[in-house]
């Protein structure tokens, strides 16, 4: 693109970054995140997104940290997600304990329960019980919802529908 005098968007950047996270390319996508910042591009949402992940599925959690207190946004749930899910994946649960408040502050009042869900079992497997309580009660105090899951299962030659629930919704 550059060699045929065509700049590259914002999309175009996402694109790229995306294929780095997915292919798991940590030197690339550095590469392209200061290209992108170099040639004046702001980086969106979807950017630094893209770069938490990267650096979360290669097991850069400090690095992936320091990309979401040094965004120019507010980091969004997902963001948040993928870095508590990388925390629990690598056992870092004392790094999961120091942005565990703020992903909640995401949350709004009614939604579903996978960020609470997730940080409640953080606090669990790192034996802080009191802190697994206090989440799944703040969920019940404001009123978030746990999203039902379903499966299909085959019966001969039919498909049925099956329903899991907690028992709270």
């Amino acid at each position: 693109m550059q060699q045929a005098g065509v700049r590259p968007s914002e999309q175009t950047f996402t694109g790229i970054l995306s294929a780095c996270m997915h292919r798991g390319l940590v030197e690339e996508g550095r590469k392209y995140f200061k290209l992108m910042e170099e040639s004046g591009l702001e980086p969106t949402i979807q950017h630094y997104g893209c770069m938490v992940h990267l650096y979360c599925k290669a097991g850069l959690l400090e690095e992936a940290y320091e990309v979401i207190k040094k965004m120019r946004l507010e980091p969004d749930i997902y963001v948040w997600e993928s870095f508590l899910y990388a925390c629990m994946k690598h056992k870092l649960y004392k790094m999961a304990e120091r942005v565990a408040e703020q992903a909640m502050k995401m949350v709004k009042p009614g939604n579903n329960d996978r960020l609470y869900s997730l940080i409640s079992d953080l606090y669990a497997l790192g034996g802080k019980w009191d802190d697994a309580d206090r989440v799944r009660n703040l969920m019940v105090k404001q009123n978030v919802r746990k999203v039902k899951g379903s499966r299909f299962v085959r019966t001969d030659s039919r498909m049925l529908p099956f329903h899991l629930s907690s028992g709270n919704s």
